[in-house]
């Protein structure tokens, strides 16, 4: 995998594996990105609400598309990185794969929006892959290049849905279970109940836990979860 000269690392635990699903929907989509990963040509816009996954999913795309494809060029450019520029857009047609997370930070840019219009078209005129993250629809964007919005919308197009809160309890026993933790149903339905509900504030706090529990050297016990989080 060839890494641009950026300060960009990929999460380890960003996997397809690890992702949990939910919804039948999210199911056909890791599907079709699995098979992008493999070699598979395609153009897929993914979007939806903070801590739904996005960046979890194109992270883990490019490290399997480089595990699959070794001798092929994958590039992950998360536009939240400050030191993205939009010329830095011009060599990655060379690639055969490129991921572009954050896609609403470039909205309204001229310079971005221009950037991508083409390297859209020189990806698509050589039958590579693109997949594009944002937080809404392209329909919904309030581009200055009318002709980007309508090659977004030519994309394949997936809202990614919320996890309900048996999948959200899921997730944070996995991620707990991860670190060498026990979170029972009990005190995982505990957390779920007195906390914020999205994932990046449960993941935190599941941070917190973990560190308190490793210095008190104590299990993960509601009476201990309430001294932690002082609830």
């Amino acid at each position: 995998m060839q890494q641009l000269p950026l300060d960009i690392e990929l999460k380890a635990d960003a996997t397809f594996d690890n992702f949990v699903t939910g919804s039948d929907g999210n199911s056909q989509l890791l599907s079709r990105l699995q098979s992008a990963a493999q070699g598979e040509a395609d153009f897929i816009y993914l979007y939806g609400e903070p801590g739904t996954g996005r960046s979890h999913l194109l992270q883990a795309f490019t490290q399997h598309y480089s595990e699959n494809l070794p001798h092929s060029l994958v590039a992950y450019l998360p536009l939240e990185n400050s030191q993205l520029v939009p010329d830095m857009v011009e060599g990655l047609s060379g690639f055969d794969a490129v991921c572009i997370d954050g896609f609403e930070r470039c909205v309204g840019d001229k310079a971005w929006e221009t950037a991508l219009f083409n390297l859209y078209n020189q990806l698509k005129e050589q039958g590579k892959t693109l997949i594009i993250s944002g937080a809404e629809a392209p329909q919904a964007l309030k581009l200055t290049l009318a002709d980007l919005k309508s090659r977004l919308s030519a994309m394949l197009i997936h809202a990614i849905q919320p996890l309900s809160d048996d999948d959200k309890r899921l997730l944070i026993q996995k991620k707990a279970k991860e670190r060498g933790l026990e979170l029972s149903d009990e005190v995982a339905n505990f957390l779920l109940s007195r906390q914020q509900r999205d994932l990046p504030h449960l993941l935190g706090m599941l941070e917190t836990l973990d560190q308190a529990s490793l210095q008190a050297q104590r299990r993960l016990t509601i009476p201990f979860v309430k001294q932690v989080l002082e609830l």
